[in-house]
């Protein structure tokens, strides 16, 4: 049974990957798989500073998702301002997916934000203090432009962790000084 009321029309989302490495690859994938029963998801843009990463994520893609995949050549950005280039190819309410290293991130949750784009990104997503508060910060925005923010954390699927968290909330450990 479909979890999507298909009295409606079915949502068209584009999407943008910036960082075409395997993570950028993966998430891209995960997003096309995405069953058109519940919405049905182009990849029109992507970004990388290394060609090789770009040539590799498309054609694993292209071959994955033939229909799904509609970014020529003139689309696939390469260089340190190709986020803002991809992103540019999106409207409003899109998705922009974010994997490059988290030292850039929050220059282009900044950009995304602008231009009123939802984004999931991976983790880690900040590297040190200031970019922290940073995030933090331009997450109230995002929140303020009821833009949706979703970071891939894998280990919240974790059994082994799910346990370990139970056992600190119930106090079975002690008072836990340092984390």
């Amino acid at each position: 049974k479909s979890r999507v009321d298909l009295s409606r029309p079915l949502p068209d989302l584009e999407i943008a990957v910036v960082g075409a490495g395997g993570r950028g690859t993966g998430a891209a994938d995960n997003a096309l798989s995405v069953p058109s029963d519940i919405a049905r998801n182009k990849l029109v843009a992507m970004a990388d500073v290394s060609t090789a990463k770009m040539d590799n994520s498309y054609k694993a893609l292209k071959r994955r998702h033939k229909d799904s995949v509609d970014v020529p050549a003139d689309r696939r950005y390469i260089g340190f301002d190709g986020y803002a280039k991809a992103m540019d190819n999106l409207n409003k309410g899109d998705v922009v997916i974010f994997t490059t290293p988290c030292a850039f991130r929050w220059v282009h949750f900044e950009y995304a934000i602008k231009k009123g784009l939802n984004v999931f990104m991976e983790k880690p997503v900040t590297p040190d203090g200031f970019s922290s508060r940073k995030m933090l910060e331009l997450n109230e925005l995002a929140k303020k432009k009821n833009l949706k923010v979703g970071i891939g954390l894998m280990c919240r699927h974790s059994q082994a962790r799910r346990e370990l968290y139970s056992r600190i909330k119930d106090g079975e450990l002690g008072d836990i000084l340092a984390l």
